[in-house]
């Protein structure tokens, strides 16, 4: 498929903003998943480049981090359920826009859309949709990207794989999809900045045994997230020394955290499955594992955690599913291994673990660079910023279209 895409230099895309234009972000919540760490990222560099920066959610640990990059925050049940909740959100943001006047509305996941579409209408501000991860096929889905082609707003998709999906599954023109691929802040995930205190005080916090192999897998505690294949997995390699940290809330799935450490336990993998809500840092998290792996059984659309791992240098292993093919290589950056054959991933994880010290140097040397030539940050984001000027000023667009 043909998707629009956008890259441009910063520098010239700098000279053409009118001063202090504003974007107000959407977002549930400021947690470290994928949403709340692009909202916050995003919104530190625009209001960096010149432009200004708010965002609404309902909060979270990313919240400090946007807030000393002076991106002012306003709290909101975005994420929350119910008729009184939205039209009390509604009111907020009303009041917001009224206050502030931006000149676009980001809207970062389909729980924010609605909200968006309904300002957008009101006030007649352009909009963009960040959707990431695969959508049900719901009649309220449906609707909402129905009232999307009628309003001014486009759809920001980070892969090959989420475009066909709106596209085959909503129908969404091809015309409305803008193609951004993620970007990865080289600098921070990167060996040098991460300090022998970091990695200890990670150590301490999750009890990590010295001198053991471990597998790191930093996905959402979900329905087909792949971590009861990784306990199968494990289960088979109890007998190594081998140690499983699974990053993850089940706040949408609740009662799977429970579901997985009863499975842990009758497997006999008590105290060799690590199990935080959260990872407080990943650079460290990531250096401190053997591997990195995605098991997800059901496609995703990106996954921020395995672009940083390769960024880091470390063994990653992905499942075939989804864009997780796009965001990794084959026999060059990772292994790429059939979702639901445990056999395969034990094979994979054992060869990645037993790399001597030449071929972890060269594997990371080949992942970085494919990290900083296919998903820097600065294309990320001039990629987005060249989206936002494309719906704010047209008549550009236009004009450069016509010179090339």
């Amino acid at each position: 498929m043909s998707f629009m895409t956008h890259s441009s230099n910063l520098s010239q895309l700098s000279k053409s903003r009118a001063a202090r234009t504003m974007v107000l972000h959407l977002s549930p919540d400021l947690d470290s998943s994928d949403p709340g760490r692009e909202t916050v990222d995003l919104a530190v560099l625009t209001q960096r480049s010149g432009w200004r920066a708010m965002i609404a959610s309902s909060g979270g640990r990313l919240v400090t981090e946007a807030e000393r990059a002076a991106v002012r925050h306003k709290k909101m049940p975005i994420d929350g359920r119910g008729a009184f909740s939205g039209w009390r959100t509604r009111l907020h943001l009303e009041a917001t826009l009224q206050a502030e006047r931006p000149a676009l509305i980001h809207a970062h996941g389909i729980d924010t859309l609605p909200f968006a579409l309904a300002l957008s209408r009101s006030r007649g501000i352009p909009l963009v949709a960040d959707l990431t991860q695969p959508l049900p096929a719901h009649n309220r889905t449906k609707k909402l990207l129905e009232m999307l082609k009628a309003s001014r707003g486009m759809l920001r998709v980070p892969s090959e794989f989420m475009g066909k999906h709106l596209h085959d599954t909503f129908g969404v023109e091809e015309d409305r999809l803008c193609l951004v691929p993620p970007g990865v802040d080289l600098q921070h995930y990167s060996v040098g900045f991460i300090s022998p205190e970091r990695l200890q005080k990670l150590s301490h916090l999750w009890r990590l045994p010295e001198q053991a192999s471990i597998i790191l897998a930093p996905m959402p505690l979900a329905a087909e997230m792949g971590q009861k294949i990784l306990l199968d997995v494990m289960r088979e390699m109890r007998g190594e020394n081998v140690y499983a940290v699974l990053v993850g809330n089940d706040r949408h799935a609740p009662g799977l955290r429970a579901e997985i450490e009863g499975l842990v336990g009758s497997y006999g993998l008590n105290g060799k499955v690590i199990m935080p809500e959260d990872c407080p840092d990943l650079p460290a998290a990531c250096w401190l594992s053997s591997v990195i792996i995605a098991s997800n059984l059901a496609p995703r659309g990106q996954n921020l955690e395995l672009l940083a791992a390769q960024a880091i240098g470390r063994p990653v292993i992905v499942t075939d599913v989804g864009a997780n093919r796009e965001m990794a290589q084959s026999g060059e950056t990772a292994w790429v291994v059939a979702a639901h054959d445990t056999q395969a991933m034990a094979k994979a994880l054992r060869e990645a673990i037993a790399l001597n010290t030449d071929q972890r140097l060269s594997l990371a040397e080949r992942t970085h660079n494919f990290v900083a030539e296919n998903f820097p940050q600065h294309a990320w984001f001039n990629g987005m910023m060249e989206l936002y000027e494309s719906l704010l000023y047209p008549s550009r667009q236009t004009a450069r279209a016509n010179v090339a």
